[in-house]
């Protein structure tokens, strides 16, 4: 069985992003791990006095997105594929490349927004940085231009 690591950032395109590795899956008899990386900075707010931390904030989030995964299992369940779930706190880069390095991965799917290269050059890219760093063979799925007019 192949195993697929599909990152995730909640965004509207994201289905097109796991159907197409739905896709692929049908094709290699594959498993979907769909991970998504969470921001170190999750609990923190700036107010007047600084930097808070509430572990509260952070909990709350995390369990949101533990029920999106879930969702977003489901219905990649729903397709007759097997898939399992992964949260993990971090810089995306280091750890979508780690968890491919940790399961074995024998491919990702990853979307790509198509910024321009000024955006890439100050903000960064996670598909392409992930491209830069990964030994795991990679399938980058293009958001379609219409798709930007969100």
């Amino acid at each position: 069985m192949s195993t697929i690591l599909v990152p995730i950032d909640f965004s509207d395109f994201n289905r097109k992003v796991i159907n197409k590795a739905i896709e692929h899956a049908r094709l290699v008899n594959g498993k979907l791990y769909l991970i998504h990386v969470a921001t170190l900075d999750l609990g923190v707010i700036v107010s007047e006095t600084g930097f808070t931390y509430l572990p509260e904030l952070e909990e709350t989030v995390l369990n949101d997105e533990a029920d999106k995964m879930i969702e977003l299992k489901a219905f990649v369940e729903s397709h007759g594929i097997a898939c399992e779930t992964i949260i993990r706190q971090g810089v995306p880069v280091d750890v979508i490349v780690s968890e491919a390095k940790l399961l074995n991965a024998d491919l990702i799917v990853i979307g790509s927004l198509g910024h321009n290269s000024l955006y890439n050059m100050f903000i960064g890219s996670v598909a392409s940085d992930v491209i830069k760093y990964s030994t795991v063979p990679l399938l980058v799925i293009p958001k379609e231009k219409e798709d930007n007019k969100e």
